[in-house]
């Protein structure tokens, strides 16, 4: 039987991710595309340096596939990078991951994962989901 995903997360720099946090930003885009989850399962915060812990989450509005140029005019204001790191970021690019979250929670207490997060992102599995909801504080 197949496990069950319950979310995805990607490794985020912590200056990145802090803009969730403090600035209220609600999309992350990346480059690789980890599309198999739904509106409602969670994007899990990896902060790849300092912490090395899952630190928040949030709930996931939709996951697509989008050209850079209609990702800058469609989210320009709420990507965690700001407009000129996204042009470095995406140069070359046919097309980009985009994630889009809302309720985003900080963790009261850093979770630990397992295994590195490798740069592509993974899916999170009801397992290591349940590990987390008991872990974050």
């Amino acid at each position: 039987m197949e496990k069950e995903i319950k979310g995805v997360t990607h490794p985020i720099p912590t200056e990145y991710a802090e803009r969730i946090y403090k600035k209220g930003k609600t999309v992350f885009v990346g480059k690789s595309h980890l599309g198999r989850v739904s509106k409602g399962d969670k994007f899990i915060i990896y902060e790849s340096h300092g912490a090395k812990a899952y630190t928040g989450w949030a709930d996931i509005i939709q996951v697509v596939k989008m050209k850079p140029a209609d990702i800058l005019k469609k989210y320009e204001d709420q990507l965690m990078v700001t407009s000129e790191e996204f042009k470095e970021y995406s140069k070359g690019r046919n097309d980009m991951n985009v994630i889009e979250f809302e309720n985003f929670q900080l963790f009261n207490k850093k979770v630990v994962p397992k295994r590195f997060i490798a740069i592509g992102g993974k899916y999170i599995y009801e397992d290591e989901f349940k590990m987390i909801e008991k872990n974050k504080g």
